[in-house]
C-alpha cells in the first residue's frame, strides 16, 4: 500500500535550523573571545600591580637591612639602583638593562632605561588602557629621594632621607 500525500520522514538538519544552529553559536563565541581578552588585560594588569608591590616590599627590605646594619647613610644611594636588583629573583619577563628601549619586541615585558633610570613595563594588552598624552603603551617607574620635611624632625641618628619608587606619567586602565 502506497500513503499518497505522505511525505517521507525527513532527516538530518534543514538549512533553516543550521543557520539559526550557527548564528547562535557565533554570538556564543563571539561573547567568550571577548571576555577572555578582558580577563587576560585584568591578569597582565594584576602581574604589573603584584611585580611592583614585591619591588616596593623588597626596596622596604633593603632600608631595614641598611638600618639594621647601621649604614644609614647608604639608603639614599638605594634611588640610583635597578628596582630589580631588590627582588629575590627578576620576573620572567624581564629583558635586562638598556641604553634606552631594546631592539626586540618589549610588548609585555619589563627592562631598565639606564639614561632615565626608570623601569620600563611595555602593556602588551591595550584595549583598556590609556597611555599619558604622547606617551607610549610603557608604565614606567623610577626610584626616588625623598627629604624629611624642613620643620619634621628625625629619630636620633634616623634618616632624613628615603627612597620610594614612583609612577612617572598618568595613566589608566579603562573597566
Amino acid at each position: 500500500m502506497r500513503a499518497c500525500g505522505r511525505r517521507r520522514r525527513q532527516r538530518g538538519w534543514s538549512q533553516l535550523e543550521l543557520v539559526v544552529s550557527l548564528a547562535l553559536l557565533a554570538i556564543f563565541l563571539a561573547v567568550f573571545l571577548e571576555r577572555f581578552q578582558y580577563y587576560q588585560e585584568a591578569a597582565e594588569k594584576a602581574a604589573l600591580d603584584m611585580t611592583v608591590a614585591n619591588m616596593r616590599t623588597g626596596l622596604r627590605y633593603k632600608v631595614a637591612d641598611l638600618i639594621m646594619n647601621d649604614r644609614v647613610s647608604e639608603i639614599p644611594t638605594l634611588a640610583d639602583e635597578n628596582p630589580v636588583t631588590w627582588l629575590q629573583a627578576p620576573p620572567e619577563n624581564y629583558l635586562g638593562e638598556f641604553d634606552g628601549p631594546p631592539q626586540e619586541s618589549p610588548a609585555g615585558k619589563w627592562y631598565f632605561d639606564r639614561k632615565t633610570r626608570q623601569l620600563v613595563y611595555t602593556v602588551n594588552k591595550r584595549r583598556h588602557f590609556v597611555p599619558p598624552p604622547g606617551g607610549d603603551f610603557s608604565v614606567r617607574y623610577r626610584a626616588e629621594r625623598v627629604q624629611a620635611a624642613a620643620g619634621a624632625s628625625a629619630p636620633a641618628g634616623g634618616p632624613r632621607a628615603w627612597v620610594r619608587l614612583e609612577e612617572v606619567g598618568n595613566h589608566a586602565w579603562l573597566p
